[in-house]
């Protein structure tokens, strides 16, 4: 299904194929992210257009598709991947960072909505991990495989540490969560010096691509 077209069609047929099933989990991991990092002024609005619709837009229409049945059955779980850039300001990733912050105030209060019927819905906090969206092929100790991250969300289900105490909320990965930790309680994600630091780190990360995609022009001449 392509999420960027937000086609009723597609979403009428999603909600044939599911109807009457027993749908105990939901996964919202569908996501979109800008090319490289680039100012907000020179996105393109496709672009735009496109990680609000995928990210947002078509997070709410799948859960809004599969909640009823949860709310009759009086159980279900509720996994919506959110991302650092939701909580820390990302310059140069602006409508990426403002779609995953969404995402996080709406998955708490669709937490407490819930809540009273017997579903649970947790907010998956994350900083990098290998994955085509953030290109980066090799794991460390800030990044994670995706093998190893889905483990550790699956092992925390039902508890909010390394969250700084955020209800509906984990961050699962023990370095992303001491990563958040740090820096919530040392120097505040809406500081100046987190937001100019996340934003030379994007610099350098657009100048990197490029120069990258230049070579790689100049190749194929």
């Amino acid at each position: 299904m392509d999420f960027t077209a937000n086609k009723d069609s597609d979403y009428k047929a999603l909600e044939k194929i599911t109807s009457g099933l027993d749908i105990s989990i939901l996964v919202n991991n569908v996501g979109l992210s800008h090319d490289i990092p680039q100012t907000f002024v020179d996105t393109p609005d496709q672009a735009v257009k496109d990680i609000i619709t995928v990210n947002d837009i078509g997070t709410l229409r799948v859960t809004k598709l599969v909640t009823p049945g949860m709310i009759q059955r009086k159980r279900g779980l509720i996994l919506t991947m959110a991302s650092f850039g939701g909580v820390v300001p990302t310059p140069l990733l602006a409508t990426y960072s403002g779609s995953k912050a969404f995402l996080q105030q709406w998955g708490v209060a669709l937490g407490a909505e819930l809540a009273p019927h017997g579903i649970l819905v947790q907010v998956v906090q994350s900083h990098l991990v290998t994955s085509n969206m953030s290109k980066i092929r090799r794991s460390s100790l800030l990044v994670p495989s995706a093998k190893s991250f889905v483990k550790a969300t699956l092992s925390k289900i039902g508890r909010a540490g390394g969250s700084q105490g955020v209800p509906f909320t984990m961050t699962p990965w023990w370095s992303h969560s001491a990563f958040l930790f740090g820096i919530a309680s040392t120097v505040g994600v809406w500081s100046g010096y987190v937001l100019n630091t996340n934003k030379t780190m994007h610099e350098n990360i657009r100048k990197r691509a490029l120069k990258k995609a230049e070579r790689e022009g100049k190749k194929s001449q």
